[in-house]
């Protein structure tokens, strides 16, 4: 570590001690605060998986709706009128016009009222018991395999994917309670038989290698730039990093390379499979939009050779244009929703810090940071020589 980095952490370390007891924290004074933060974060998390989960599979399921209106005029008005003049007159007369009935998740008041009427103020969160259950195991397995293998962050995309597929029935028994109407099955009984699932290998495959370059190209691209090589060199040298056009310009491609990435890859990755989970839903099981299996398995034998690769091809394929701009309008509206929740709690815990004392705490949490990094200074066998 730099010498001159380390005295001052030093030095910023003991503020808090010698500022005397007026500066002093007391415990209680965090309380509004971290209640603010929790609030905050159980709402987005909360909308995060209103939107974002539920909402999202549905709007990646809904077919077009049609709904025909019989218009009948009676005929006009004859003293007599014969057999077969009376035919042609009933034939005439009657008009069939065919409606294209709105998406039911084209507005999320839309979808919200639909979830509520069908399943009570809870389906919001519907499947959120299986969503649990599905990413502790997840993390569980790709956690204690990347662990006792050692491998590093390219290691642990490997261990990532095969715990996928692993619990590839799990989260398609979460998708199926998300996208289906309530009903009093078991969990148990909600798991598709083995040999019915070999059609979801290959999209479950798919998506989680989606989700891992997702993650790893934006970094790749990042380091590529040497953008962590100049944050890092900035605080060794303890100033502020400096930012010219031109390094404002590779910072803004970090984003837009995972943004691009999530439209272009993990998007389509996403919908394929969740279309191919919901084609696999049991006969006696309704959705809780409007969904034609047929468009996804059509007329294909699902136990032939080669029809895994097929239906993968066909589920996205099925999902039409503006379906696609459906559920990435969708995704838009989530973010902004998230990032106002966070900018009204943000300036909900600045007029908190503000009425406690923001000079108390400014100095609390300098003094707290340099005795941070002091201490993962000292583990790492860093000092200032």
């Amino acid at each position: 570590m730099n010498p001159t980095l380390f005295e001052k952490l030093q030095s910023d370390a003991k503020l808090y001690e010698a500022a005397g007891p007026e500066m002093e924290m007391k415990p209680r004074e965090f309380l509004p605060v971290a209640i603010t933060a929790i609030i905050v974060l159980v709402l987005m998390a909360s909308v995060r998986y209103t939107l974002g989960n539920v909402m999202a599979s549905l709007a990646m399921v809904e077919s077009p709706s049609t709904t025909a209106i019989i218009e009948s005029s009676p005929p006009a008005y004859k003293e007599e009128v014969s057999e077969k003049e009376a035919l042609l007159d009933a034939d005439r007369d009657v008009e069939i016009m065919v409606i294209q009935n709105e998406p039911i998740t084209a507005k999320i008041s839309t979808t919200i009222g639909h979830l509520q009427r069908t399943g009570g103020f809870a389906a919001r969160w519907r499947g959120l018991g299986f969503a649990i259950f599905y990413h502790a195991l997840h993390g569980l397995t790709a956690n204690t395999l990347a662990g006792l293998l050692g491998l590093g962050v390219f290691g642990h995309a490997f261990t990532y994917i095969f715990a996928s597929l692993s619990l590839a029935r799990v989260h398609m028994a979460w998708t199926h309670k998300m996208i289906t109407t309530p009903s009093t099955m078991s969990w148990n009984k909600r798991f598709i038989p083995r040999k019915q699932c070999k059609a979801i290998l290959l999209p479950t495959l798919v998506f989680s290698v989606a989700q891992q370059v997702t993650v790893i190209l934006p970094i790749a691209v990042a380091f590529a730039l040497g953008i962590p090589q100049k944050l890092h060199n900035a605080h060794v040298a303890g100033e502020m990093p400096m930012m010219c056009p031109a390094d404002m310009l590779k910072l803004a491609a970090v984003p837009a390379t995972a943004l691009f990435v999530a439209i272009t890859i993990l998007l389509p990755a996403a919908v394929t499979l969740t279309r191919i989970e919901a084609a696999l839903l049991p006969n006696d099981q309704e959705t809780i939009v409007p969904f034609d299996r047929s468009s996804v398995i059509g007329e294909l034998d699902m136990s032939a050779r080669g029809s895994a690769k097929k239906v993968f091809v066909q589920a996205w394929r099925s999902f039409d244009r503006a379906a696609r701009l459906r559920l990435i309008k969708l995704y838009a509206k989530l973010v902004f929703v998230q990032v106002t929740i966070a900018g009204v709690g943000m300036f909900a815990m600045a007029t908190e810090v503000a009425m406690i004392g923001g000079d108390r705490l400014a100095l609390f949490v300098k003094s707290g940071g340099a005795q941070l990094q002091l201490a993962i200074a000292e583990a790492h066998g860093h000092s200032g020589n």
